[in-house]
């Protein structure tokens, strides 16, 4: 099965990749991806915020530890601690969740995005891809309790 980075270089965004590749991980087919995860690339549109690695893990994390009844508030709170955790972890390994933080370049704006193209910044975010999805793997191998 395709490794998140795969997808990153076919050219899927960083959300769109590692929601990708953590279905593919947790044999989970759905129609709705990547769709569902273009706009959270670049740090949320290209605003620099939350890494599109780390949303689109907690996407998965919801997938697989998600409520489906809005009276299920258990279900919600153990995901909303394990996501707490979740980013904590993420913080020890990369500092920050905050794509602009992670790369040093706001991709919006022309210059921004053309100093990401030309530097092959692309390379930087392979490297976030693969540490935020062993993080979430980690995760997904915990049995719901």
């Amino acid at each position: 099965m395709p490794e998140p980075t795969e997808y990153h270089k076919k050219g899927f965004n960083c959300c769109e990749s590692t929601i990708l590749g953590l279905c593919d991980w947790l044999h989970i087919q759905t129609d709705v991806l990547p769709q569902l995860a273009t706009g959270f690339g670049g740090g949320l549109g290209h605003t620099g915020e939350v890494c599109g690695a780390v949303t689109g893990s907690i996407m998965a994390l919801g997938l697989k530890y998600g409520r489906k009844e809005p009276t299920d508030k258990k279900t919600r709170d153990d995901l909303y601690k394990m996501v707490e955790h979740f980013l904590d972890d993420v913080k020890k390994e990369l500092g920050t969740i905050k794509c602009l933080e992670l790369i040093g370049i706001p991709m919006n704006t022309e210059e921004g995005l053309a100093k990401y193209r030309a530097e092959n910044m692309h390379q930087v975010c392979h490297g976030i891809i693969e540490k935020v999805s062993r993080i979430t793997q980690r995760y997904l191998d915990q049995s719901k309790t």
